[in-house]
């Protein structure tokens, strides 16, 4: 089962990190949902992260970032998460985000891969939360993602 961090410990445990398993060190957001929906909560609030559904045409979104950036929606929309530099899909921080989705005492449930893979998660180092491939952000970084 994924540890979870009280509430009222959110701010104190982004300092910290738990292991997955291997004695490897894993992203509190990768474990804990609280942290991890306060950490992308504050990347939509402040620094636009989006669009909420990718496949959709989501314009207004789009024209925004493309007039932040000064080029066209075209090219606004190449600039996503899942070429962001800052968008980590290691085998190890894959594992965190996956060992942080279990499903507990039922493996024969665990479906985190298919989440994963459907999504394009990775771990967005900026914002340190679980981050889906096809948005993107205001602070988006040419050159990735780091694999």
């Amino acid at each position: 089962m994924a540890m979870r961090v009280k509430k009222d410990a959110i701010g104190q445990a982004i300092k910290q990190s738990y292991k997955n398993g291997k004695g490897k060190s894993c992203p509190v957001a990768t474990m804990d949902v609280h942290v991890n929906l306060k950490n992308r909560n504050h990347a939509i609030d402040e620094y636009g992260y989006g669009p909420l559904n990718p496949n959709e045409p989501s314009e207004k979104f789009w024209k925004a970032k493309a007039k932040m950036w000064a080029v066209d929606v075209e090219e606004a929309k190449k600039s996503r998460c899942g070429n962001c530099a800052a968008f980590i899909q290691t085998k190890q921080m894959l594992d965190c985000i996956s060992k942080g989705m279990e499903a507990g005492d039922e493996p024969h449930m665990d479906y985190s891969m298919n989440v994963i893979e459907a999504s394009n998660l990775g771990y967005c180092e900026l914002f340190h939360f679980k981050c889906a491939g096809a948005r993107t952000c205001d602070a988006w970084i040419v050159g990735g993602p780091i694999t």
